[in-house]
């Protein structure tokens, strides 16, 4: 059987009991970390866990999955993911493909920045599309954004690998009127900050993970809420 073992936000201590006993329960266990910016790592999964984490690269789940589902076959293999493991197309595909080739899947679910951002005040109902920044900015990200504005709806914007708050906003800098919000540590000890891209520059923002929302039309309890920060 597949497990895709989702690991929550901040760190391995957002595990649920759930995904804990599945992953001590698995013949062998698999890390990736490409889709998500977490702070842990194999040597500490294995310490939580009690048997040894093996990280598996980018490719290892795009283009050698073949490996992976024919482990799958005869012995219980967990995928351990950040966030929660349905929140990147990837782990989809890789499910698809094992039921494909008739093997069993089990998805264990966990926390995820798509909700947790709740926590800046902004309602989830009034979020548009999801974009994920990177250096450049592609012109479809820009585009997505201004849309979501036009439309009165809020952006979440992730964070590629490695990619801090300060850099982000260098990059976005004059390219987004008003305020924007700068969300650090999600899940673990949070730190949410609020105003122009200018003045967030100037605080030097470095903490991973983070991600940045951009605030499309905001209902007064939510402009409360954002000023108290």
């Amino acid at each position: 059987m597949l497990y895709l073992i989702s690991l929550g936000l901040y760190d391995e201590k957002d595990m649920s009991l759930r995904a804990l006993e599945t992953a001590r329960k698995c013949s062998k266990l698999y890390l990736e970390l490409y889709t998500t910016n977490m702070n842990t790592n194999t040597k500490k999964l294995s310490k939580l866990i009690g048997k040894p984490v093996q990280e598996i690269p980018r490719q290892g789940l795009e283009n050698k999955s073949g490996q992976l589902l024919k482990e799958a076959k005869n012995q219980d293999i967990g995928v351990l993911v950040g966030g929660d493991a349905l929140s990147a197309t990837t782990h989809i595909s890789l499910l698809l493909e094992a039921k494909k080739s008739g093997i069993k899947t089990r998805v264990i679910h966990g926390s995820s920045i798509l909700t947790a951002v709740g926590e800046t005040g902004l309602s989830l109902y009034k979020f548009g599309r999801t974009v994920t920044l990177t250096s450049p900015p592609q012109k479809t990200i820009l585009k997505a954004i201004e849309e979501n504005q036009k439309s009165g709806l809020h952006t979440l914007v992730l964070l590629d690998i490695g990619m801090t708050p300060s850099q982000a906003l260098k990059l976005l800098s004059g390219k987004i009127p008003g305020k924007i919000v700068v969300a650090s540590h999600l899940g673990g000890n949070p730190e949410i900050k609020y105003n122009t891209i200018e003045n967030l520059l100037k605080l030097k923002l470095n903490k991973t993970p983070s991600v940045l929302a951009i605030p499309g039309k905001l209902h007064f309890l939510e402009k409360e809420y954002l000023e108290t920060l």
